[in-house]
């Protein structure tokens, strides 16, 4: 029901439907994890505190083994963010590989398609890709400015002259195309870096996803406090140098109930030993979707932290900051309310079936009996923005059946005046 009239809402304000920010979890399908760099303890909770807004008491729920997720401050109102923080017992790979899993576990039913672009690019790893035919009706009618399918300028005069539109095989022509554009697009991105990233102008108001991606990648304060120099690469890339990192580009379509939506995202990956201690570094930063985003880029931490010369903590911390023109829009409150509602508790989620998979992991190896599932169920009952629809639904019965008294009463009192 929840679902249903959200999608209605979207469709009367003009949007038809903008995506669960489910969606923009799944931007990170192909892994982000991310260390920062060897810092003390009270330098880590400083930027947390300063950038993420987290309390004295957020710090003692850590502490005592809770889950903490938060909806960022943000200065562009066409942007959501949030952040999740855990303690972690367990090494960086196995941390890494746990959460990970939640989030194949929480979007598998998501994902459409997906590949990955070999080195160097070639058209078959797109062999997959296909476009829905609503997308390639809107294609036909695109002129710059005006088009329902997001593409460059030069994309969307392609469109128009190299397709013919009159021919019975269009749409494969169609399709034929927007592989080939994507697969070009790539290739100069991976040679010239974010001079390459697409302007979008599908709509009057242009997106030059180079100054998104950098404006996203200067706010992200947790890379930038403690390892400068993976944000310097980031900017740099391709030819910034910086020894043990793997770059790969990948492609998902995903499920966005009305409309599905194509991106691609290069995912960075940088490994390294800090103060003795294995560290892993990963960006998930979105090239292109073909709907309702304008930019996006996914942090994900497993930090470690010393306490004394001896001893660490190790953390897993989450952040993701995406952007979409719809969030500017008409009944722009509501619809921030209601995607910052959904990444919350998507992430809370997430975060809580990582936590599952570690210790299912441990369990496997040490043979102990499982911990009671009781505060899982409790936690997900009344867990971020899910306690409201239970107050909600308590409320509705309540009035429901105050109505069916008051009615049970009124049909006595008549019975009694008609006998």
């Amino acid at each position: 029901m929840l679902e249903l009239a959200k999608q209605e809402h979207f469709r009367l304000s003009g949007i038809h439907h903008l995506p669960e920010f489910m969606a923009i979890l799944v931007l990170t399908w192909f892994g982000a994890v991310t260390s920062l760099g060897q810092t003390s303890i009270q330098e880590f909770r400083n930027v947390l505190r300063d950038e993420a807004t987290f309390s004295a008491d957020d710090f003692s729920a850590i502490e005592r083994g809770e889950m903490v997720v938060k909806v960022l401050p943000v200065n562009d109102k066409r942007e959501v963010a949030v952040c999740g923080l855990m303690r972690t017992q367990t090494p960086v790979e196995a941390s890494l590989r746990a959460f990970n899993l939640s989030m194949t576990q929480r979007n598998r039913k998501s994902i459409l398609q997906l590949g990955k672009f070999s080195n160097p690019p070639a058209v078959e790893d797109l062999q997959a890709l296909t476009l829905e035919n609503r997308d390639i009706d809107d294609l036909k009618r695109c002129v710059i400015g005006d088009c329902k399918v997001q593409m460059s300028a030069a994309m969307i005069e392609r469109m128009r002259t190299e397709v013919d539109w009159a021919a019975p095989d269009y749409r494969l022509q169609a399709t034929r195309l927007f592989r080939q554009m994507l697969l070009e697009y790539v290739r100069d991105y991976l040679s010239r870096g974010d001079p390459a990233l697409i302007e979008y102008h599908d709509q009057p108001r242009e997106v030059r996803l180079d100054e998104e991606q950098r404006s996203l990648l200067d706010g992200s304060l947790y890379i930038n406090n403690f390892a400068a120099e993976f944000t310097q690469y980031l900017k740099g890339f391709p030819n910034y140098e910086l020894t043990e990192v793997e770059n790969s580009i990948n492609w998902v379509k995903i499920k966005f109930g009305l409309k599905p939506v194509t991106i691609l995202t290069h995912v960075a990956t940088y490994r390294r030993r800090a103060g003795g201690a294995p560290q892993i570094v990963v960006v998930s930063k979105q090239l292109y979707a073909n709907h309702y985003f304008d930019s996006s880029l996914a942090l994900t931490a497993l930090i470690s932290v010393p306490i004394t010369s001896t001893t660490s903590d190790s953390y897993l911390l989450y952040t993701n900051r995406s952007r979409a023109g719809a969030l500017a829009g008409s009944f722009r409150r509501l619809k921030r309310n209601l995607v910052e509602g959904e990444a919350f508790a998507n992430l809370n989620a997430m975060l809580l079936q990582t936590r599952l998979n570690l210790e299912t992991s441990s369990i496997n190896h040490s043979g102990s009996p499982p911990r009671s599932l009781t505060p899982r169920i409790v936690k997900w009952l009344f867990g971020g923005t899910r306690l409201f629809w239970w107050l909600f639904a308590i409320i509705v019965l309540v009035a429901l059946f105050g109505l069916r008294r008051r009615y049970s009463k009124r049909s006595l009192a008549s019975f009694g005046r008609d006998h």
